[in-house]
């Protein structure tokens, strides 16, 4: 139990010991655990281990402890002993000393070892060449006649004589020197010189002329040297391009592995996104249908530390077999590079930083790998069922640096080419059957507007209306179609094509665009409408003298006022509900479309099923609520009869909707009850003539400002009354077809009788049609489109949900005003009710 207890109080109790930080002029001492100092004026500081003390930079042992620095004049000799004098000048008080020329190195020591009385100058023997001050071995020193001194190797003449020269100055002479050398060894069968060899060709953008690096590859008379590494992708057999791979059902991710070839002729793979040289290379997974771009900022002196005049291949793995990819290079220039000599531009290797001496100034040119695109273009395979077809290609381009900056950013991007997945088919087809009906529909209703005394310009508004109610649809039932049969005939669904997106786009915007304008047609209409109270208390009021007596009824017209404005903006299902709603189905759906591809195309047509879902359910639950308790415009008619008020609305120049208000049983006046006290009135010309007149505000004859009301009160009563000779009417009931479209489509009485039309079941008054009731599929469909167009731009939904709710708060506030501002006009009715 003891060791138990001592075992657990070693791990939990017992820390580990830190030893402790000593200068540089301090040594531990481990008998102390302490730092200890060196001795002082004596040229002595820590050790390498830090456990005892050396002599100092530039200092030589003097004794037991002790060390003597050496003078500016003197250096070390090579075993470390002694100061040895180098040979100097003193001219004018400055100290100039000699240095060795390049072929030679300082010698300190004689050859028994004692140190030379001063520092000597000597000459490396034929066939060597000083290297970091001491003579090494060099192969081009020492050439045979018929040879040249090439980049430190010995060349034959008649090799250089006989390659093409350079016309150009591309290529620094330095630099050409190793091509050649390396060019001459690859031929002699050195593969080391010919992995060089290619190195140099990949850093200089496949040059094409025959006089640079890459001569052995594109000159068709030179037999090719074994171990030549290859630089293109050789075409594959059975149809299959260079970057054409079949993707198997269900796959719905690639990884790119990249293979480095390194300076010294190594070669290995890559193949973990964990071991890339840095954020922005190979390897990477790339998930299908999944855009994708990253910035990195590099200082290029690491990065040329990391790169190592290296160069790097792309590939793709399928399951474990290395498939070689396609690089297409684009030049500092922005040019790409060309075929010319070469038998194809499927170039197999990039580089990362290459720095070159200029040709023009000797001075060091950096060129880097500005941005790296990998682009993936999909397509369904014709001869197997759902597989696809994937062509894959990594564009390499490249940027010069400038010699001021010390970093530069460079760019990993992947974009897809996606298949079509039958939206411009669908659209062709759901466009061509909306647009043709709802055309038709546009042209009837304007036809009816045309009959009722309308504008030739409805024309306008009521075409953009149908024509936005058959962008949108046809858009978004082509979408959902696209998205079934993808989901129901590949393993994966893959995202929308761009130019997909772009359509879908387009047509949302301009259906958004043409409703807008509808909507406006719709409120410019209903806040001008000709809007009349007709109070049946001075139907029977004599003119005595011209002066018009008036009963105190101002509070009977300022309930029917407040009402009817309070009707103007009253929506069959508020867009505040359908955005609430719209949002929680849309959270309840947010785990099924995890499994969506990343397009906003799909992902907008998934909101629109949220949105009309969720409309939908609200007019049902609004029905359900009328048919139980009443619905809202129900209050209109009880206020008339209330107030002895009856309501006329013009909606056109000759028609307009009556509301009954007369609630006296007189059994010598004729009684409207039933569907005709809530009709409409196909105006006569010469009753609208006289209404105008009448209406039309201003002093008359009487010189009362009322008077004018007042007759066109009785006058109106005495029409609805049967009460008038030659202003007529007669009752007729709406067919169903009128019912559906909204228009008149049967001839009837003409002339001097105007006609009342009625709906036998329909116990809504007829004048809800010119307010915000009756436009509701305008308006709801306004809603769908605007949160639509919102969703489809930011892919937000609340941001959606939230212009929404403000476009219609705004909306409505306008309407309000402005139809207030008619009704007060219209009707003479203090504006202070509107506040109340």
């Amino acid at each position: 139990m003891l060791a138990v207890f001592g075992y657990l109080f070693i791990i939990f109790e017992v820390r580990s010991f830190e030893l402790p930080a000593c200068n540089r002029s301090e040594y531990l001492e481990p008998s102390l655990m302490s730092c200890q100092a060196c001795p002082t004026n004596v040229s002595m500081v820590a050790s390498i281990d830090g456990f005892s003390c050396t002599c100092d930079e530039h200092s030589v042992p003097a004794g037991i402890s002790r060390c003597r620095p050496c003078n500016a004049t003197e250096v070390i000799s090579v075993d470390g002993s002694t100061c040895v004098p180098r040979k100097c000048q003193n001219n004018s008080g400055r100290v100039v000393c000699r240095k060795c020329p390049n072929d030679y190195i300082s010698v300190t020591q004689n050859f028994d070892g004692s140190a030379t009385k001063e520092v000597l100058c000597v000459k490396c023997a034929r066939g060597f060449k000083a290297q970091n001050n001491v003579c090494v071995r060099c192969e081009g020193c020492a050439c045979a006649r018929g040879d040249a001194a090439v980049g430190g190797a010995c060349v034959p003449k008649r090799f250089l004589s006989d390659r093409p020269k350079q016309d150009d100055s591309r290529i620094h002479p330095a630099a050409l020197q190793d091509v050649l050398k390396h060019e001459y060894r690859c031929i002699n069968g050195d593969i080391l010189a010919c992995r060089l060899l290619a190195g140099e060709c990949v850093r200089n953008f496949y040059m094409t002329e025959l006089a640079g690096p890459c001569r052995l590859w594109i000159q068709p008379k030179i037999s090719t040297p074994k171990g030549l590494p290859k630089l293109l992708i050789d075409p594959t057999s059975n149809d299959f391009k260079p970057g054409e791979f079949i993707i198997r059902k269900g796959k719905n991710s690639l990884l790119l592995v990249v293979a480095d070839y390194t300076s010294d002729g190594g070669f290995k793979v890559i193949e973990s996104p964990n071991e890339r040289l840095y954020q922005c290379s190979l390897p990477l997974y790339i998930q299908i249908g999944t855009d994708f771009m990253l910035d990195c900022d590099m200082n290029i002196t690491k990065w040329s530390q990391i790169d190592q005049n290296s160069t790097f291949a792309p590939y793709l793995n399928m399951d474990g077999v290395l498939k070689p990819l396609p690089v297409v290079v684009r030049t500092p220039s922005d040019q790409y590079i060309q075929r010319g000599s070469w038998s194809s531009t499927y170039f197999r290797r990039y580089f990362l930083v290459h720095n070159f001496l200029l040709t023009s100034s000797n001075a060091t040119g950096t060129v880097y790998l500005r941005e790296m695109l990998v682009r993936l273009r999909i397509e369904r395979d014709k001869h197997q069922s759902g597989s696809l077809r994937l062509f894959v290609s990594v564009e390499v381009r490249y940027a010069s640096k400038s010699p001021l900056a010390q970093s530069v950013t460079t760019t990993l991007s992947v974009q897809h080419e996606m298949p079509s997945a039958g939206i411009f088919r669908g659209l062709e087809i759901w466009g061509g059957v909306l647009g043709t009906l709802l055309s038709l529909y546009a042209i009837v209703q304007w036809r009816g507007e045309m009959r009722r005394g309308g504008l030739h310009f409805s024309f306008v508004p009521l075409m953009a209306g149908s024509v936005s109610d058959a962008l949108y649809f046809a858009a978004w039932f082509s979408t959902l179609h696209a998205l079934a049969a993808e989901a129901g005939t590949l393993g994966m669904t893959l995202p929308l094509s761009k130019a997909e997106e772009r359509v879908i786009r387009a047509f949302v915007y301009s259906a958004v665009s043409l409703k807008a304008l509808k909507i406006a047609w719709v409120n410019w209409k209903q806040c001008r409408c000709d809007i009349f109270f007709l109070d049946w208390s001075e139907y029977n009021t004599p003119l005595k003298d011209g002066n018009i007596q008036t009963n105190d009824g101002s509070w009977r017209l300022t309930t029917l006022a407040r009402e009817w404005s309070r009707l103007q903006t009253k929506r069959r299902a508020p867009p505040g509900y359908t955005v609430t709603l719209a949002l929680l189905s849309l959270q309840v759906m947010s785990p099924w479309q995890g499994y969506l591809p990343q397009s906003k195309g799909y992902r907008w047509a998934v909101a629109s099923i949220a949105w009309i879902s969720s409309y939908v359910l609200l007019l049902g639950v609004r029905w359900a609520l009328d048919r139980v308790a009443g619905a809202p415009y129900a209050v209109l008619p009880r206020v008339c009869r209330a107030t002895d008020l009856s309501l006329l609305v013009f909606q056109e120049e000759y028609y307009a909707h009556y509301v009954h208000g007369r609630n006296e049983d007189t059994k010598d006046l004729r009684l409207m009850a039933g569907p005709l006290a809530m009709c409409r009135v196909v105006m006569a010309p010469q009753l609208r003539i006289v209404y105008q007149q009448l209406s039309t505000p201003g002093i008359d004859d009487l010189g009362n400002i009322d008077a004018r009301r007042v007759v066109l009160t009785r006058l109106l009563a005495a029409f609805f009354e049967r009460a008038l000779d030659g202003l007529n009417w007669v009752a007729s009931e709406r067919t169903v077809a009128e019912r559906l479209l909204d228009v008149e489509v049967s001839e009837r009485e003409a002339g001097t009788t105007s006609v009342l039309l009625y709906d036998p079941e329909d116990t809504a008054p007829s004048c809800m049609g010119v307010t915000w009731w009756g436009e509701e599929w305008s308006l709801g469909t306004f809603d769908t489109m605007l949160f639509g167009c919102i969703m489809l731009a930011t892919d937000d939904p609340l941001l959606a949900a939230f212009v929404t709710i403000v476009v219609w708060q705004i909306m409505k506030q306008i309407r309000q005003w402005f139809g207030n501002r008619n009704q007060r006009i219209k009707t003479n009715v203090d504006e202070t009710l509107y506040n109340k």
